[in-house]
């Protein structure tokens, strides 16, 4: 069995993801980087994109978050996100019918990630 990493993704709301992963793919403000197990300490601002989830060396899980932080230890990766939407159990037509019921920057998020399916 591979190492695995810890992946913690809170939102106001709630603990969104809690699970081990080989890799987590974030959407930082310089730029995507990838955490691996026994990854060394950093702090980074996050931009609006898509979080992905390694196992096996494939995607398993995509979640479109709006900004944020995230702090990766060598045991993980914890996320603070002010919104998130997991891209694998929704779909375009749900988050765009969600979007017209939002406020304006809600909706463009809503929007952006029934793009990004």
């Amino acid at each position: 069995m591979a190492e695995t990493t810890q992946l913690e993704l809170v939102t106001p709301a709630r603990v969104m993801v809690s699970k081990a992963a080989e890799m987590v793919v974030v959407p930082g403000t310089e730029g995507l980087f990838g955490v691996l197990p026994r990854h060394s300490a950093l702090l980074a601002s996050l931009q609006r994109g898509v979080v992905e989830v390694y196992e096996a060396g494939k995607v398993i899980d995509r979640i479109m978050i709006d900004g944020g932080l995230a702090d990766v230890t060598p045991e993980g990766v914890t996320i603070l996100a002010e919104r998130a939407v997991d891209l694998s159990v929704t779909s375009s037509q749900e988050l765009k019918e969600r979007a017209q019921n939002a406020g304006d920057a809600e909706a463009e998020f809503l929007n952006l990630a029934a793009e990004a399916l």
